[in-house]
């Protein structure tokens, strides 16, 4: 596993990102709109042969804001202005809860559930059919039906098609084979899976350990991070999108992540509640601690959670120094998180970010 072995893994990572060139932030103030979503902007830059972590805090316009009226096993029922609208074929689709209508309780706020698009299209008006043991799911099946009260909204995810695009309006350069173009590297717990655009009569996303297999669909998940390779020629490219106005949770862990920010700012290991509490794992060195690794251009550096009255989050570069509070987390890029719990088959809980701004 990944952080079984930290030397080689820091070595891996020195070895796949080469030299990195990012300069991305909020372009456009996030600023609340009368009756939406606060929106914003942000730009992201990669020059050429290098590479790029790249994390999507912004979110792809809301479909529907509703209130969940009923549940039955995994159908939601929704108020009489919670029509849901047309679902489009190849998309996938999440809900995520956002507000208890009666105030009377948070346990669900922002957490989320994945949509079953197929029997939502063939369900009846007024229903949303969720996937129950989706591992995209951050609250287990259990609690669906303690979903009546809430209001829920309903979204697209990125896919590697809303997010670089394709054909003419692709922003990345298209290849034959991954050799030959820009690649998108998922980290899957195991190793990375290789995304690259394939030219063509027909361009469509690839995977290339499944060969022709359309992967124009393929999701990058709310919290998780990717990493982008240039080949050729500087990129620089704008997402736009809506900010999240409640708390956002992870699912649980699993293993290594690579992680990126639920909010379009940069945030700290305490803003993650990752400082004390249960699954996490102090020690006196980054073999035996929780580990967080973060790329700075031209190195990995290293930070562990170190055991004291009051852990703390230390660089074995800058042992005396504490960085509990400082902003390790980017607004646009993503780390490794490394928590030994969750190999050890005790897992901490998902993890939730608090809004960290007001508006």
């Amino acid at each position: 596993m990944f952080f079984h072995r930290n030397v080689d893994a820091i070595d891996r990572l020195r070895r796949l990102l080469g030299s990195i060139l990012v300069s991305a932030a909020v372009v456009s103030s996030v600023q609340a709109q009368s009756g939406s979503s606060p929106v914003g902007v942000m730009s992201y830059a990669v020059s050429q042969n290098s590479t790029i972590s790249l994390g999507v805090p912004l979110l792809r316009p809301s479909l529907m804001v509703g209130v969940v009226t009923g549940v039955n096993g995994a159908t939601l029922t929704l108020g009489a202005n919670g029509a849901v609208p047309s679902l489009v074929s190849g998309e996938s689709y999440f809900v995520e809860v956002v507000a208890h209508v009666a105030g009377t309780t948070s346990t669900l706020l922002g957490h989320r559930y994945e949509v079953d698009e197929a029997a939502t299209v063939a369900a009846s008006a007024g229903t949303l059919v969720l996937e129950a043991n989706s591992p995209y799911n951050t609250s287990p099946a259990a609690t669906i039906p303690e979903l009546t009260g809430y209001r829920v909204t309903v979204r697209p995810h990125w896919t590697l098609v809303a997010l670089l695009g394709t054909g003419r309006s692709a922003r990345v350069n298209a290849g034959a084979a991954a050799t030959a173009a820009d690649q998108v590297l998922a980290w899957n717990g195991r190793g990375f899976s290789v995304y690259y655009l394939r030219e063509g009569d027909v361009p469509q996303w690839r995977n290339a350990a499944t060969g022709p297999l359309n992967q124009d669909g393929a999701i990058v998940p709310p919290g998780v991070g990717v990493y982008l390779r240039r080949r050729a020629g500087n990129l620089n490219f704008s997402v736009a999108g809506e900010v999240r106005t409640n708390r956002f949770v992870r699912p649980a862990f699993a293993a290594s992540q690579l992680v990126a920010n639920g909010f379009p700012v940069e945030t700290s290991p305490a803003d993650w509640r990752l400082t004390s509490g249960t699954g996490l794992s102090a020690g006196t060195t980054p073999l035996n601690s929780d580990r967080l690794l973060t790329w700075t251009g031209s190195t990995v550096n290293t930070y562990f959670l170190s055991a004291g009255a009051t852990p703390q989050w230390r660089s074995p570069a800058a042992s005396l120094l504490d960085f509990s509070n400082a902003r390790l987390f980017p607004a646009q890029g993503a780390n490794f998180l490394l928590l030994r719990s969750a190999t050890n088959g005790n897992p901490p809980p998902p993890l939730v970010q608090a809004v960290p701004f007001s508006l």
